[in-house]
């Protein structure tokens, strides 16, 4: 009977050992299991990352192209018809006895188009952009900018300036004009503040205007909302982040934070 009794109970003892084991063996099932699905879509988050990295890298190549053409065809196109034309006036107004007060000021008017338009074609100009700092080209865009009158621009470094990769500098100073676009555009803004601040693991970026303000969120909802999220998309490529604070009459601010510059 003892016997039995001890057969019995070996055998509960290995039943609940094959119960165990199983269960435990189930457990590991469904942790490696999760652990795969979790890497699967930790895999796919990198490849649609990497995806969309490529194909903003390429549509950036592509804008860049698109600017040097046309900054191009300005130098040697209308750049040269603008010059004509000023030479032309310059001997109507030596062949003249008694020029025209309006002579003159056509010639300044054209004059005033030349410089402007030299103006865009190196701010439009990749190789030019990347021969001068990052502080450099804002201080050209700023006055730039200043000499049209349409708006006030005030730059600000803070810190000193490191060097940045060529590429680097270039989407970083793309994102500024687009920011300044946006001002002139629709911000109806008396003074733009930008601040470059070279802290020691980070840059910081910061433009700032006194505008008409609007809600982000709405405005980034709508197809004009653009030039923000290419703000946006472009500071990701840098491994940075922007972030726009806006409301109606308060302005606006743009901030890019981008680290180890």
């Amino acid at each position: 009977m003892q016997d039995a009794n001890k057969q019995i109970i070996v055998i509960i003892i290995a039943v609940i050992a094959v119960l165990l084991f199983l269960g435990i063996l189930f457990l590991i099932m469904i942790w490696a299991y999760n652990n795969r699905k979790q890497q699967v879509e930790v895999e796919k988050l990198q490849m649609k990352h990497d995806f969309d990295r490529q194909l903003l890298q390429s549509t950036l190549e592509i804008q860049e192209e698109t600017f040097n053409n046309i900054s191009q065809e300005l130098h040697d196109h209308v750049g040269q018809l603008l010059s004509l034309a000023k030479v032309q006036l310059n001997i109507m107004e030596q062949r003249a006895e008694q020029p025209p007060d309006s002579l003159r000021e056509v010639k300044d008017t054209i004059g005033q188009a030349m410089t402007i338009l030299r103006d865009i074609a190196k701010g439009l100009s990749t190789e030019r952009v990347q021969l001068f700092s990052l502080a450099g080209n804002i201080d050209q865009e700023a006055e730039r900018i200043n000499r049209s009158g349409a708006t006030h621009v005030v730059f600000h470094l803070e810190g000193t300036e490191r060097p940045m990769d060529a590429q680097g500098k270039l989407i970083l100073f793309r994102i500024i004009q687009e920011a300044l676009q946006n001002v002139l555009k629709h911000a109806a803004a008396a003074e733009v503040i930008i601040t470059c601040k070279y802290m020691t693991d980070l840059l910081y970026v910061s433009i700032c205007d006194n505008g008409t303000g609007f809600n982000v969120e709405e405005a980034l909802s709508r197809k004009n909302g653009l030039g923000l999220q290419h703000i946006t998309s472009r500071a990701a490529v840098l491994g940075g982040l922007a972030n726009i604070t806006s409301s109606a009459g308060k302005g606006t601010t743009i901030t890019i934070t981008i680290p180890n510059v």
